[in-house]
């Protein structure tokens, strides 16, 4: 058989098994958002003021023009820190205030600047900028008056409802039973990233009212995954010491993109209620968001509120299929490209230092017996991926169970192992004290 004919015959078997898994018409969706996604504005850079601030800085980027409209909206609880703003082609500016009363609304007396911004890819969540090649750096003067007269004013009811829907997200109370974590949503999310945004379903939700008695224990599903990925494991998680949270992310989006969404909703919530440590508890491609996430942290020069990082059947050197996923006709979700054995993502992911104040515990499962996947195998994922020696040499605590990929979070063994992991390494961190 010829190259060019043995690389027909491989697309064909790739694009087959990508659109049984994707259905229907869910492979053309993912190449249109795929496509609106490359053509996103990212801005990003260094946020200050001029005195130390007496609330948290707001950064708003909106619509330049007679009629401001507010796109999105972070919030940098320090009085230097980085901002990450995202939005369609268009003609930005980015407003930045001393929100001295914690409102998120700029209230007069409150120091403020107008930035135009220097506009990115979004690609470049994976590649940091510096100051020469697009870091931008905002200085809001101590003064509320020296920029006053040129600050956009924005429609009350558009920029309500910007701040309403970083509530919803960012701790609000859910469900694992609810309708946004059922299986359409869930493809949606995959297959039509863009769209599960603009509806407001991701976030960082609560199962239960915050109590500050308790540690958060954050639980980040796979690819193609939700919350309801974690039901067993939380119904056994003792309530006494614990609450579960849980990260709801479209996995279509690049690893390196829903990394930042966790760091932000981490920050968020940890500005908001003070919470001293947390434990994150991650699935498969979970695991690469979390560390990333992680990394985001460091690059940043912030302590991680973490003690504790357990990551179940995560493939750090990637996954074999994904290395076929852009041979096709059509755009593939960004996050299967970076899954890619040798992807520029995971080269990079590592790289980073690792937090020394973090211990990790790695899971894995080695029973199954997939032909896509070589050696072996969780049924999805090669063990020489999940097990790589630079992973395991910088783990505390390595447990392997005869379980495929899925079936782990639902095994017995496995969940009354994470509950003894979770116990040990808070008694631990609360001595260290």
């Amino acid at each position: 058989m010829t190259t060019a004919k043995a690389l027909t015959c491989v697309r064909f078997i790739v694009m087959s098994a990508l659109c049984a898994l994707a259905g229907g018409c869910s492979l053309l969706q993912a190449d249109q958002q795929m496509r609106r996604l490359d053509n996103s504005m990212y801005f990003t850079g260094i946020v200050e003021t001029e005195k130390q601030a007496r609330g948290p800085i707001v950064v708003v980027l909106y619509e330049a023009g007679a009629d401001p409209r507010p796109v999105f909206l972070d919030v940098i609880p320090r009085t230097r820190g980085v901002y990450h703003l995202a939005g369609a082609p268009a003609k930005y500016r980015i407003l930045a205030f001393e929100d001295s009363n914690g409102d998120l609304v700029r209230q007069p007396g409150e120091p403020a600047a107008d930035y135009e911004g220097i506009a990115l890819g979004i690609d470049a969540v994976n590649d940091p900028p510096t100051e020469s090649t697009g870091l931008g750096h905002i200085r809001i003067p101590s003064d509320a008056s020296a920029s006053g007269a040129t600050l956009p004013k924005f429609s009350a009811e558009a920029y309500a409802a910007l701040v309403h829907r970083r509530g919803q997200e960012f701790g609000s109370k859910a469900a694992i039973d609810e309708a946004r974590f059922s299986p359409p949503l869930i493809r949606e999310g995959m297959f039509q990233p863009l769209r599960f945004i603009e509806e407001g379903r991701a976030g960082l939700f609560m199962l239960e009212p915050y109590d500050p008695k308790r540690v958060p224990v954050i639980f980040v599903h796979g690819i193609g995954g939700s919350p309801r990925d974690w039901e067993h494991v939380i119904e056994k998680l003792d309530r006494t010491k614990f609450q579960p949270w849980v990260f709801y992310y479209p996995s279509g989006f690049s690893i390196g993109l829903s990394a930042v969404m966790l760091n932000n909703a981490v920050d968020e919530l940890h500005f908001r209620y003070d919470f001293p440590t947390s434990i994150v508890v991650a699935h498969s491609m979970g695991g690469l968001v979390t560390r990333g996430a992680l990394n985001v942290i460091l690059r940043e020069n912030r302590e991680p509120p973490v003690h504790h990082v357990i990551t179940i059947s995560t493939p750090w050197l990637g996954q074999e299929g994904a290395r076929w996923a852009d041979i096709g006709p059509t755009r593939v979700p960004d996050s299967w490209l970076d899954m890619a054995p040798g992807s520029p993502y995971l080269s990079e992911l590592t790289v980073v230092r690792r937090p020394p104040d973090i211990r990790y515990t790695l899971f894995f499962g080695y029973g199954g017996r997939s032909r896509f996947a070589s050696g072996n195998n969780d049924g999805i994922v090669s063990l020489r991926s999940v097990l790589p020696p630079e992973i395991q040499s910088r783990a505390n605590f390595i447990f392997g169970f005869n379980e495929d990929h899925t079936s782990i979070l639902s095994s017995d063994a496995m969940i009354e192992k994470l509950q003894m992991r979770v116990k040990d390494e808070l008694k631990r961190w609360s001595e260290s004290r």
